[in-house]
């Protein structure tokens, strides 16, 4: 979540340039002063009044129908529902019918949004002016001809103007609307008040949370509920269910969280205060200073986000350094809440996919999508002018995630390799971290895949083909040390996974292996980046991590498989199946043809949820005193000094529970221990057990 907020903050951070000033928590009574389509467009999708085409574009640029601007002021207003009660006869002689458009039109017509021509007909193909438009919006709000005044259209055009209706609207009087400047009049329309003092778009929903932070679209919540909202509201972290998801590029921004009569969000509107994204280069407990020199004054009371925690910045400063820090202002200028995060790295990453869209247009674009994933474009961007929505093309990164060059396929191809998350839908996350979608072809396949490492392979605009990680060949060792590749440098931000074959791959750090060189046979893939350097590396099987550490369970399975022929008797099948139990539960139970005795502890590596690709045998030494343990990082194994694993298991059997190691040298001070590899080079402690009667 926290990569993918900082990515939307480093855009929304743009707005500091044209905002003067911080304008508070509470929603504006007017819209801004800047004309921003993409984010009208994005309010106003997640609260259903607008859509893009088939193809998934808005095209702002076209233009809109007084039949389509009808639609649109009937789902601005929330009627969308009562529509259908409309369609049971044609109040207009050109609209038929069969006419899409005759429930709003109609619907329009009878609320007194929209009138008729005085001929009987309604014109539903024509194209909706500004003026025509502006008085809908104005009837929306509640104001008459008594408030606004008799001529028309001067006299609405003038109210709007006041109002701030038409701020960042472009289109003057008779022109006709397009697309774009309607979406900016309707996002204009929904943060302003009625002519009642009450702000237009809460009736949009049954009720509403103010001063919301939206922190993620698509997170799982505490309770492990997916596909939630994630906001920080009155002092608190909380979760929602969502009718419609707000548009990621809203994640990150403050505003009002609408929900519908079920407590689930369907909208959010931000509000124009000012965020700020920063990399602290250095803090104090009363400041940090940014890498650019700017320093910015925070209280210790200052609450800070950080993941699914609330902390405050007097409790976290020391570990700001070298991170992201998202820097929220109230109206008097002080900063009144921060969100903390890893920095993305993204410099060098390459990859390769269809041209599936961009925004404001393909010529001088702002933004790009590809394999699902929209993408800021660099001020300066090379070859990407040259290239057209729809072609096959391969971008390069920079550390911010913004592409900064692109070629045709032909000219330049990039590895896409990636974890399929899910193979039903299509989602990725690539080994930079970024998330990607596409739909996948040849899904039975995908799902023999998924949770693995695979290669993404583009094969039209919004599709793809998986294929399995072959065992690469090297022949160059790797040296920790020296952390290169042979002579090819690893990547600041290299990715490493040790795979036991067959199995999930197991994601690691540099620092998780043990000996000073990893042989080239023992390197099954080796990836690079843009710049040269290695930016992935699949190992086979070097540091053990790749296996599930505990004790191992096993249950005996009898099956009765029926006779096939007339007369012919049942037959009964046996056999065994094991699981690892250890603090995070017990495992799936796997049918084995290996014999293993329940109690015992060991590891297993699972290929997929399937089958097991193989076990772990662990070594056990008993009797292993208190002192033996160095701190939390390793244990004095028969003299030798054994780093203990992240994930150390340590089980009680005295209490049949399973404990963190803290806990365990607070209850005896003696234990077996159980480690992997071999003592002094590959040897780490998975498993600590307090026997019965230690």
């Amino acid at each position: 979540m926290q990569k993918r907020m900082v990515s939307v903050l480093t855009s929304a951070a743009l707005w500091l340039a044209v905002l003067a000033s911080a304008v508070g928590l509470a929603l504006p009574a007017s819209a801004a002063t800047v004309g921003d389509v993409e984010e009208a467009v994005a309010v106003l999708t997640g609260l259903g009044i607008v859509s893009g085409y088939s193809d998934g574009l808005y095209h702002p640029e076209d233009g809109l129908t007084r039949a389509q601007f009808c639609k649109l002021a009937i789902l601005a207003e929330g009627h969308g529902d009562q529509a259908a009660g409309s369609s049971y006869r044609s109040l207009f002689t050109d609209v038929s019918a069969a006419d899409w458009a005759l429930s709003y039109i109609n619907l329009a017509y009878e609320e007194g949004l929209m009138a008729g021509k005085g001929d009987g007909t309604f014109g539903p193909g024509e194209a909706v002016t500004l003026e025509q438009a502006v008085t809908v919006c104005l009837r929306l709000l509640g104001y008459t001809d008594k408030d606004i005044g008799p001529f028309w259209p001067e006299d609405y055009l003038s109210k709007a103007g006041k109002l701030g209706l038409l701020n960042g609207v472009s289109a003057n009087g008779s022109d006709a609307l397009d697309r774009g400047q309607a979406a900016l009049l309707l996002y204009n329309l929904i943060q302003m008040e009625n002519a009642q003092g009450k702000v237009f778009g809460l009736g949009l929903g049954a009720s509403s949370v103010s001063d919301a932070v939206l922190l993620d679209n698509d997170a799982e919540a505490a309770d492990g509920t997916l596909h939630t909202a994630k906001v920080y509201a009155n002092g608190n972290l909380q979760w929602y269910e969502q009718a419609a998801a707000p548009a990621g590029s809203l994640v990150g921004r403050r505003g009002t969280l609408l929900l519908d009569k079920s407590g689930r969000v369907c909208g959010f509107l931000p509000d124009d205060s000012i965020c700020k994204t920063i990399t602290v280069e250095k803090a104090t407990a009363s400041a940090v200073e940014d890498t650019l020199g700017n320093s910015y004054s925070l209280s210790g009371d200052i609450p800070v986000l950080e993941e699914d925690e609330k902390t405050s910045y007097q409790a976290i400063w020391y570990d700001l350094e070298g991170r992201e820090l998202t820097l929220y202002y109230a109206e008097s200028g002080g900063v009144i809440l921060a969100a903390a995060s890893d920095p993305i790295a993204y410099d060098g990453v390459m990859l390769s996919g269809y041209y599936e869209n961009a925004s404001p247009n393909a010529s001088d674009p702002n933004t790009i999508t590809l394999l699902g994933h929209t993408f800021e474009v660099a001020d300066d961007v090379l070859g990407l002018s040259a290239l057209a929505v729809g072609d096959k093309i391969t971008v390069s990164l920079n550390g911010a995630g913004e592409v900064v060059r692109a070629w045709s396929y032909s000219e330049q191809k990039a590895a896409v390799i990636a974890v399929l998350d899910s193979a039903g839908q299509g989602k990725f996350t690539h080994i930079s971290g970024l998330a990607l979608n596409a739909e996948i072809s040849n899904t039975s396949k995908a799902q023999e895949l998924e949770g693995t490492l695979v290669k993404v392979n583009p094969s039209g605009q919004g599709k793809c083909s998986v294929t399995a990680l072959s065992s690469g060949s090297t022949s160059a060792d790797l040296n920790v040390a020296s952390k290169k590749l042979g002579t090819v440098a690893l990547s600041a931000n290299v990715k490493l996974y040790d795979q036991v074959s067959g199995a999930v791959p197991a994601e690691i750090k540099l620092e998780d292996i043990l000996t000073d060189t990893v042989a080239a046979k023992s390197i099954l893939y080796v990836g690079t980046n843009g710049k040269g350097e290695v930016d992935l590396l699949v190992l086979d099987n070097v540091t053990g991590d790749g296996y599930t550490y505990g004790i191992y369970r096993t249950k005996t399975v009898t099956e009765t498989v029926q006779g096939l022929g007339q007369g012919e008797a049942p037959t009964t099948n046996s056999y065994t199946t094991v699981a690892i139990e250890n603090s995070g539960g017990t495992t799936a139970y796997f049918r084995t043809l290996q014999f293993v005795r329940s109690g015992t502890a060991g590891g297993i590596a699972c290929a997929g949820t399937e089958k097991i690709a193989g076990f772990a045998a662990l070594t056990k030494v008993q009797q292993v005193p208190r002192s033996a343990f160095d701190g939390e990082d390793a244990a004095v194994l028969e003299d030798i000094r054994v780093p203990i694993a992240d994930d150390v298991q340590v089980y009680n059997s005295e209490t049949d529970s399973w404990i963190d190691l803290a806990a365990a040298k607070g209850y005896t001070d003696s234990y077996t221990v159980y480690y992997s590899g071999k003592l002094g080079t590959t040897a780490k402690v998975r498993l600590v057990v307090i026997e019965q009667g230690a």
